[in-house]
């Protein structure tokens, strides 16, 4: 330390011009400090693999009225009423950021097959992931540092998918931790009913169509959501309308061959007979034509509860990395070594300081 700088500190005048006069002694170290930062950023930018972006946004629309696909004019000919189909299709848009980051939905998303520049065939997401692990090498390094000696992990889709359970109530660790890089890689946002949904894979080509994924999987998830109470219920007059059909064409067969077998017989008896068949017939007859008329219905109701997506903006294959950014990590890195360059200065003088003091 040089006998000003010394003198400076003993006399603690620390005044504007002797700050600068100090700083400028140690410009030395400052710029060494920020050197190291944009050493640290290069390193960091050439390390990371490339990701890419892109945005689709989705217009939520309601499905409203009573005459859904043209159904309820088909059914009116047919001679059935619309009974007042009105209903409502779709969900609160903050219900689909909950879908898209949901479990069921994440591993429906991994389990299904993209094409990729590293494989000759189409390959699951999950298996992508596993085998290519996209990352910082050095920071996978660091993680984990005996990895470089493990073998390369090897995922047989075939295998895999049949041995898939249909409901799920355990996962292993390495598809939770596929499932959390996944939910990761899916950013979104909902205003009123705009959805804006960015997602980042790897590859340009891949992340269009991890996209289109996206958006396939969410508006199954929400037809099945709408869909799931009406399901239901025409389930149960399908097997309603069946047995009445089924007693209809019954009781017109037992009635159409009483009328065959006793054709020029006028008895009171075989009146009554008739009588009470073709009673039996009409009953069972209307119960077929009102469950048939409910059926109807009902599977009106059911095609009119789906979600409608209006792209206003649709997916796109990228020409340019979303990440890393050679300016973005520069001015970073710069920003980091100034800051930590005036700390790694003070400090130096601080220790120098007290180490005045403690001699005094």
């Amino acid at each position: 330390m040089d006998k000003q700088t010394e003198k400076i500190l003993k006399e603690e005048n620390f005044t504007i011009v002797n700050l600068y006069v100090m700083a400028k002694k140690k410009a030395f170290l400052f710029f060494a400090v920020m050197a190291l930062f944009f050493l640290m950023g290069i390193v960091y930018y050439y390390t990371t693999p490339k990701e890419y972006s892109t945005t689709s946004v989705l217009l939520v629309e309601t499905q409203e009225g009573n005459d859904v696909g043209g159904l309820s004019s088909l059914a009116a000919v047919a001679g059935f009423g619309n009974g007042g189909v009105t209903g409502t299709s779709t969900l609160d848009p903050a219900l689909y950021p909950v879908i898209l980051q949901s479990k069921p939905y994440l591993e429906d998303l991994i389990n299904s097959k993209v094409k990729s520049r590293n494989y000759e065939d189409s390959v699951t997401i999950f298996k992508y992931m596993v085998e290519t692990m996209p990352g910082n090498y050095i920071a996978k390094f660091l993680k984990r540092p005996m990895a470089v000696f493990d073998e390369p992990t090897v995922i047989d889709d075939q295998a895999r998918l049949e041995s898939r359970p249909a409901v799920k109530s355990k996962y292993e660790s390495l598809e939770l931790l596929i499932l959390y890089q996944m939910a990761e890689r899916i950013n979104y946002s909902a205003e009123g009913r705009i959805l804006t949904i960015v997602v980042t894979m790897p590859e340009a080509e891949l992340a269009y169509q991890f996209s289109l994924l996206v958006q396939k999987l969410l508006i199954d998830y929400s037809t099945e959501y709408l869909q799931e109470k009406q399901k239901g219920q025409v389930e149960y007059l399908e097997e309603q309308h069946l047995k009445s059909e089924e007693n209809f064409k019954e009781a017109q067969a037992t009635l159409t061959s009483f009328r065959e077998r006793n054709q020029g017989i006028y008895l009171e008896s075989q009146k009554a007979i008739e009588q009470n068949l073709n009673s039996d017939y009409n009953l069972k007859f209307e119960l077929y034509r009102t469950i048939s008329q409910e059926l109807e219905r009902a599977r009106i109701e059911l095609n009119s509860q789906k979600p409608i997506f209006t792209e206003i903006e649709p997916p796109f294959i990228p020409n340019r990395p979303s990440s890393p950014r050679w300016l973005i990590t520069l001015a970073f890195c710069f920003a980091l070594g100034f800051v930590f360059g005036l700390i790694t200065v003070f400090v130096y003088y601080l220790r120098a300081y007290f180490l005045l003091k403690a001699q005094d």
